[in-house]
């Protein structure tokens, strides 16, 4: 007999549907306005007769499913609108033929509803990151620079703090952990950060691409004659005071 795998999303989804209490119901409404996958799985779990708690299904009976899509795909629209505003360079590298369904990935994942990172932004760039390592170690490499550069300069734009709900500001997540500033959640590849005059803080990783030009400009568009000859190369990443942020390329 073959076990069927579950994602951490769909567990989530079927323990929040077995309990009795309040907060698991708005938490789970609040994961139907931005994951369809949920939205399937409830619709589904409603309609098959599955053991569910008696009020939680007695509530969600309620729940029109088509209107419900349409808010979703509003909330989707202002997610996107809200990370390309966080970083224009991202989008104008990739274009949105591959970001729009990566944005849409992060919003059914539970990646989504879990601050690893310092700025909603950063946290993006980490699922989307891992989510193409496989096909595009370019790409990968690209929204490892743009997550450091967000995590770098962008700590306002950050989830709510952990003691307003979610749901009443539309942004899922964490505050600010302050304890969490020197663990970072990417990946050096066993290169050490560089000593940088004047830096705050240092990060860094490698790449088979130059990514960052000689005068420390960032990709525009994919391909781009900047990135030079394939090799082998330390990108860096600086903080220095006043949200100042560079990067560099350093041939290893």
């Amino acid at each position: 007999m073959t076990s069927v795998l579950r994602t951490p999303t769909q567990d989530r989804t079927r323990a929040l549907l077995l309990r009795d209490d309040r907060r698991a119901r708005t938490e789970l409404m609040l994961r139907l306005m931005y994951s369809s996958s949920a939205a399937a799985q409830v619709l589904h779990a409603l309609d098959d007769g599955t053991s569910l708690d008696t009020t939680t299904a007695a509530v969600f009976a309620t729940v029109d499913f088509r209107a419900l899509a349409v808010e979703r795909a509003a909330r989707l629209r202002n997610l996107s609108r809200h990370l390309q505003r966080t970083c224009p360079p991202l989008w104008a590298c990739l274009g949105e033929d591959v970001l729009t369904p990566l944005v849409e990935g992060y919003a059914d994942a539970e990646a989504f509803w879990q601050s690893e990172g310092r700025t909603l932004f950063e946290n993006f760039c980490l699922y989307a990151h891992r989510a193409v390592a496989g096909a595009s170690r370019l790409h990968a490499d690209v929204l490892q620079l743009f997550g450091l550069i967000g995590r770098f300069s962008a700590p306002e734009l950050i989830a709510p703090p952990p003691d307003v709900c979610a749901c009443t500001t539309g942004i899922p997540g964490e505050g600010l952990d302050a304890s969490r500033g020197a663990d970072s959640p990417w990946n050096a590849g066993h290169l050490p950060a560089p000593t940088v005059p004047g830096a705050l803080q240092v990060e860094g990783f490698h790449s088979a691409w130059r990514l960052v030009d000689e005068r420390g400009r960032l990709p525009r568009s994919l391909p781009d004659a900047r990135f030079g000859e394939r090799g082998s190369y330390h990108i860096v990443v600086a903080a220095f005071p006043g949200d100042k942020v560079s990067a560099a390329a350093l041939e290893l």
